[in-house]
């Protein structure tokens, strides 16, 4: 993600995942709108992680990505860790599909339904 950040022309940059059923430009505006006070933003995911990171990145690109516990409980905490100096903001809290029972409950939310086998098979790890 820092390579992606760092890549893109000068100016606020919000990178969102691609396993959260739901979001909404409303979201990803409210990310931008949000830093314009804060210098990062974040949308918390429901298992620790997040869905959502952004950078102001005015004055300067904020390295902070360093020995976070990715895929862990851990990995909102460990990168606020990296930003403690800095002013944080946060949009609303979203969940994120990481296995066939999280693809279950949300595909229930959306008015989808996935057969477990389906499921199962969409989540297997030859099919990631």
């Amino acid at each position: 993600m820092q390579r992606a950040i760092r890549l893109q022309p000068p100016g606020p940059v919000v990178i969102i995942g691609t396993d959260v059923p739901g979001i909404r430009p409303s979201d990803v505006a409210a990310a931008f709108k949000s830093l314009g006070s804060h210098d990062a933003v974040f949308g918390p995911a429901s298992d620790g992680g997040y869905w959502l990171v952004g950078l102001r990145r005015r004055p300067r690109e904020i390295a902070m990505f360093k020995d976070v516990r990715w895929s862990s409980p851990h990995a909102l905490q460990d990168t606020l860790r990296n930003l403690r100096c800095y002013r944080i903001g946060f949009v609303a809290e979203k969940s994120d599909v990481d296995d066939a029972a999280d693809l279950r409950r949300v595909t229930t939310c959306f008015g989808r339904r996935v057969l477990p086998a389906l499921a199962d098979e969409l989540t297997s790890p030859k099919n990631l």
